[in-house]
């Protein structure tokens, strides 16, 4: 699932890696980001680069399932809400 704003699963992995010190291959779509090393400091990082490019998420809402694939349908969710018409 291809979205923008670098949303895609590859796209996590590849902000999360350096940030949480794993290699980006290390990163799987159902393992837990917390026992990888991933800290709220680290998260409010990547949700600010988010926000930056227009994704209005939040913190609760990504730290309640610290996975790269629940996070890509969480953000591709809200980039579709984005879009649709108001």
């Amino acid at each position: 699932m291809a979205t923008p704003n670098g949303t895609t699963r590859q796209e996590i992995r590849e902000a999360l890696a350096p940030i949480i010190g794993v290699p980006v291959e290390q990163i799987g779509d159902d393992v837990n980001l917390v026992r990888l090393g991933l800290k709220s400091l680290h998260l409010m990082q990547l949700i600010n680069g988010w926000r930056r490019s227009g994704i209005a998420v939040k913190f609760g809402d990504l730290a309640a399932t610290p996975t790269v694939d629940a996070w890509a349908l969480h953000l591709a969710d809200r980039v579709a809400a984005a879009a649709e018409p108001r």
